[in-house]
C-alpha cells in the first residue's frame, strides 16, 4: 500500500488492470452477435399446444357434431398425448357445482374417476355427503402433466376432472370425439409430438343445416369483421354473441371492442370480463351491433388468453360461426368468396386513429375477370363508369378512423367463386359474406370468409383439414394470386391410412375450386363409408408462389366456408436483440 502511494505509477497501473478486467468481462458475456447484437434465426418443432372449441350452437334432435383432431407423425419414435376437457362455463355456479357433485357421487360408486386439479375440492369435487371414498378417489386422479385445472392432463384435464373422447398417444393417427350433448366450450391439450402440426376443427351437420368452426389456439387478441344489424337490404345480422374461454391455469381479463360505420361501441359488460382459470362464457353484443351496417370486432386480453368464436344468426334465420381474421395489416388475401346468386359484400374495419383508402380487386378463374369486365363496359354504357375491381381497375372504399365500412362484390366476382385482394395505406382487418339464395330470391343460407396466412416455403407448407364429415361434399377454393402453385392432397384414415395423394395445380392470378366428383381425392381404402377422415395438403417445391386456401362443406342447401390456415411441423423462432426488452414478447 505504502509503494503505491509512494509511486505515482503504481495508481495508473492498478486503473488499466481493472479496466482489462472489465472488458474482459463483457467479451465473455458479449451479445450472441456481436456486430448487430441479435441471435441467428432458427426454428423449433412445438411440443406444446391448447386449442379450444366452442359449444356447438345446434341443438337440433337430428344434428351430429364431433370434433376431430390430426398431427402427422414425422419420426418413426414420435409420441406425445392429446386430450379434451370441457371448459365450464363461469357464469352458472350452479351448474359447476351439480357437475362436480355428480362426478364425486359416481367416484364414490365406481372408484375410478378422475380427480380435479386439486385432488378434490370440497364444493366442486366431492360428495354432499363427504363420502371420503369420493375424496379418496379425486385425490388419486388430480393433476395430470401440469397439475392444474386449465391445463392438466387427462387424468386432472377440466375443473371438473372430466375428459372428453379418448387420449391420443400416437401422432398420424385421427382423434375424435361426439360433442353433440356438449353445452361448455372443449379444449384440447397437445404435447409432444402431437403438437407439432396440429389442428382441430369441429363440424355440425342437421338435415337443413352444416357448420364448421376451427378449434384455435387460446391468443392475447382475435379479430372479425361482418355486418352489422341493421342494413338497408337486409344484410344484417338478428343476433351476436362472442364465446370466450380460457383454458390456461391462470386467469384471464377479457374486453370486447366493436367499431361500427360511425366509431366505436362499447357497453360496461364488454369490458373487463373476468374468466378463472378453465372457465368460460358468452358475451351478447346484439345491442351493440344493431344501428350500424358493418363491424369490426376485437377480442382481446389485458391479462391472460383466452379462446374466442363469434356466432352471427343471420336475418333470414341462418347461424353460422364467423372465422376469424388476420391481424390489422396493409395487406390481406380471402379465400373463399363464392360464385353464385345472392350478395356477396366486404367488410373492412379501420381501428387506427387515421383513417384509411383500401383497393381490392377479385383473382378469379382463369379469363372471367376479363369477360366480366367487357360485359359490365356493354351493360354500363351510358352510365358512369364504375371500377370493375380487376388489378388494374381496383374497386376503392374510404374507411374512418376507428370505424368500419363495406362494398359489393357481386360484379367482381361475375357469379364465380374468387380470391378478394385487400390492400391498404393504413392498417386495417377484413371478412367476406356470402349470402345463398333458392329458385325464389329468398336467402336460404349464409358463408363467411376471413383473411388469412397462405400455404408458402420455408416453414408454412403444410395444413390439414381435420375433419372431412361423411355424407357431406367437400371442396377447396384455391388462389394462386402471384404465381403457380402445385400441391398435394392426401386423405388419411383414423388409423393412419393414407389414401392416394391428388395433386393440384392453380395457375398464377387464378382461382381454382377443387373437389368436384371428377377430380376430388378419394376416401382412404379400409375406411368405413359412415366415418369422417382427415386430409393433408403439402406445397412442393416447384411451386414458385403461395396459395391461400378455404374449405367449403356443403349438404343440399346447406354450405359453411372455413378459411385454411398452415399447421407447420416446425415454426420460426424470434430473433432476439440485445436490448433491456429483449425478453419481452
Amino acid at each position: 500500500m505504502r509503494l503505491i502511494v509512494e509511486n505515482r505509477f503504481a495508481l495508473f497501473g492498478l486503473v488499466a488492470l481493472a479496466m482489462v478486467t472489465m472488458l474482459g468481462i463483457a467479451y465473455v458475456i458479449r451479445p450472441v452477435n456481436a456486430v448487430l447484437g441479435e441471435s441467428e434465426p432458427g426454428t423449433i418443432r412445438p411440443d406444446h399446444s391448447v386449442r379450444v372449441c366452442p359449444a356447438p350452437h345446434e341443438d337440433a334432435d337430428d344434428a351430429e357434431s364431433s370434433i376431430r383432431a390430426f398431427a402427422p407423425r414425422v419420426d418413426r419414435d414420435d409420441v406425445g398425448s392429446l386430450w379434451a376437457a370441457p371448459v365450464l362455463d363461469g357464469t352458472d355456479e350452479d351448474a359447476r357445482d351439480d357437475e362436480g357433485s355428480e362426478d364425486a357421487e359416481d367416484a364414490g360408486d365406481d372408484g375410478d374417476t378422475e380427480g380435479s386439479e386439486d385432488g378434490g375440492d370440497s364444493e366442486d369435487g366431492a360428495d354432499e355427503d363427504g363420502n371420503e371414498d369420493a375424496d379418496e378417489s379425486a385425490a388419486d386422479g388430480a393433476g395430470g402433466p401440469d397439475g392444474a385445472g386449465g391445463a392438466g392432463g387427462p387424468d386432472g384435464a377440466g375443473d371438473d376432472g372430466r375428459t372428453l373422447g379418448d387420449e391420443l398417444t400416437e401422432p398420424g393417427l385421427l382423434w375424435n370425439t361426439d360433442t353433440g350433448t356438449q353445452t361448455d366450450p372443449v379444449a384440447l391439450h397437445a404435447e409432444g409430438a402431437l403438437a407439432a402440426g396440429l389442428d382441430a376443427a369441429q363440424v355440425t351437420v342437421s338435415d337443413d343445416e352444416v357448420t364448421e368452426v376451427r378449434c384455435l389456439e387460446a391468443s392475447i387478441g382475435t379479430w372479425f369483421a361482418l355486418p352489422g344489424g341493421n342494413d338497408p337490404e337486409d344484410v344484417a345480422v338478428d343476433s351476436l354473441t362472442a364465446h370466450l374461454a380460457n383454458p390456461e391455469d391462470s386467469r384471464a381479463t377479457v374486453s370486447v371492442d366493436v367499431f361500427t360505420l360511425e366509431g366505436p361501441s362499447y357497453s360496461s359488460e364488454s369490458r373487463g370480463i373476468a374468466l378463472a382459470a378453465g372457465e368460460s362464457t358468452e358475451l351478447d353484443l346484439t345491442e351493440l351491433v344493431r344501428n350500424t351496417a358493418a363491424i369490426g370486432v376485437h377480442v382481446r386480453t389485458s391479462t391472460g388468453r383466452v379462446g374466442a368464436a363469434l356466432l352471427a344468426e343471420h336475418s333470414s334465420g341462418a347461424t353460422d360461426w364467423v372465422p376469424p381474421t388476420t391481424d390489422p395489416g396493409v395487406e390481406h388475401v380471402i379465400p373463399g368468396a363464392l360464385g353464385g346468386e345472392g350478395t356477396r359484400r366486404l367488410y373492412v374495419a379501420a381501428p387506427g386513429d387515421e383513417p384509411a383508402e383500401v383497393r381490392v380487386h377479385v383473382v378469379g378463374p382463369e379469363g372471367s375477370a376479363d369477360e366480366d369486365a367487357e360485359a359490365d363496359e356493354g351493360e354500363d354504357e351510358g352510365e358512369p363508369e364504375q371500377a370493375t375491381g380487376t388489378v388494374e381497375d381496383p374497386l376503392v372504399i374510404d374507411v374512418a378512423p376507428s370505424a368500419s365500412a363495406w362494398l359489393t362484390l357481386e360484379t367482381a366476382l361475375g357469379g364465380e367463386p374468387g380470391t378478394v385482394v385487400v390492400e391498404s395505406d393504413r392498417p386495417v382487418v377484413a371478412g367476406v359474406l356470402a349470402e345463398i339464395e333458392d329458385s325464389d330470391g329468398d336467402v336460404v343460407e349464409t358463408a363467411y370468409s376471413a383473411a388469412v396466412e397462405p400455404l408458402a416455403f420455408p416453414h408454412d407448407t403444410t395444413a390439414v383439414l381435420a375433419n372431412v364429415p361423411e355424407d357431406v361434399e367437400t371442396q377447396l377454393v384455391l388462389g394462386a394470386v402471384d404465381a403457380d402453385v402445385s400441391m398435394i392432397a392426401t386423405p388419411i384414415g383414423a388409423h393412419g391410412t393414407q389414401g392416394d395423394a391428388v395433386k393440384i395445380t392453380v395457375g398464377a392470378g387464378t382461382t381454382r375450386a377443387f373437389g368436384s366428383e371428377d377430380d376430388a381425392w378419394e376416401r382412404p381404402p379400409g375406411t368405413d363409408p359412415e366415418d369422417a377422415y382427415a386430409v393433408r395438403l403439402e406445397l412442393l417445391e416447384e411451386s414458385a408462389g403461395p396459395v391461400y386456401a378455404a374449405r367449403v362443406l356443403r349438404s343440399g342447401e346447406a354450405l359453411s366456408v372455413v378459411p385454411v390456415h398452415p399447421a407447420p411441423v416446425r415454426v420460426e423462432l424470434p430473433v432476439v436483440r440485445d436490448s433491456m426488452v429483449g425478453i419481452v414478447p
